[in-house]
């Protein structure tokens, strides 16, 4: 009983400046939350002679944010897409480009079959492929990323040498790997920056270390979250070393990343994405922490 009530009094001070700083970090967050630019709030069912609101033609937002940025926003921020699917035999891709400055890229393929057999890039920097007027394009070596129709339809291509790792992981040789897949929205745009809740990161941001007193990281909270998503599903083929194409049908998720680079350096994620198939519904559960702004 002495023990209980010496830890009630020791922790007691750092659960009310817990509380404070929760309370000022839920009031920040709601205060930026209501002046910040809702970028995806384009639709309006309810409007007369609009066909970008009503959804008869795509809003230039859409493809201004599926377009790769200009390289002055390369200077401060990332500028990447990646794709991931799986299915109920294990299979498994994994791609994304990350533009660089001066016509340069990082991208990574991970490519896993039903036999066991995985398939991955050994080199994963590369220089973009020049888009010939055309700013859709994601590009890094052989693989080659854009879209059809903004916030609907992606293509993905990859064509050239790629490690085969053999099921046991005793086995490693270079094949030529061919894929071509085609990305389809299942869901809305989830914006982390708009929709993400409030109660949840004033939780996090109350945990973690605040430069400034009673002045909570919220603007660096917003530039390491300006991330959107969006499930779908993946169907395509694969072929390797010229062989017989095989068909795949995977479920996943496109995410879009504009974040500031500085706080992505020291961003630490770990997501789950889900269905419920019974109800049609779809989840996604991350667990993120930024070094000296948030922690969960």
């Amino acid at each position: 009983m002495i023990l209980s009530f010496l830890i009630i009094l020791f922790t007691a001070p750092l659960q009310f400046i817990y509380c404070i700083k929760w309370v000022v970090a839920y009031v920040a967050i709601r205060f930026n939350k209501r002046f910040r630019y809702r970028r995806f709030d384009l639709y309006d069912v309810g409007v007369r002679n609009d066909p970008h609101k009503l959804g008869f033609l795509v809003p230039e937002e859409e493809k201004k944010f599926e377009s790769p940025f200009p390289d002055s926003h390369l200077l401060e921020a990332v500028d990447e897409v990646f794709f991931i699917g799986v299915n109920s035999k294990s299979e498994c891709l994994l791609v994304r480009v990350g533009r660089m400055y001066d016509q340069m890229a990082d991208a990574w393929v991970y490519l896993k079959l039903a036999n066991g057999k995985s398939y991955s890039l050994t080199e994963t920097v590369g220089y973009q492929e020049s888009s010939d007027g055309n700013s859709r394009i994601f590009s890094c070596g052989k693989l080659l990323m854009h879209y059809l129709l903004p916030m609907r339809r992606w293509r993905i291509v990859y064509c050239g040498m790629l490690k085969e790792v053999s099921e046991n992981k005793q086995n490693e040789e270079s094949v030529f790997v061919k894929f071509v897949f085609l990305w389809k929205a299942s869901s809305q745009v989830y914006d982390c920056t708009l929709n993400s809740n409030p109660k949840g990161f004033a939780s996090a941001l109350a945990k973690a270390e605040w430069k400034h007193t009673f002045r909570p990281p919220v603007d660096q909270l917003a530039d390491a979250t300006n991330i959107y998503a969006q499930t779908g599903i993946m169907d395509g083929t694969v072929s390797i070393n010229d062989g017989e194409d095989y068909e795949m049908y995977l479920f996943g998720e496109k995410v879009r990343n504009l974040s500031k680079a500085s706080d992505v350096t020291e961003c630490k994620c770990v997501t789950i994405l889900g269905s419920t198939p019974t109800i049609g519904q779809n989840f996604h559960i991350s667990n993120m922490s930024v070094k000296n702004s948030f922690e969960k």
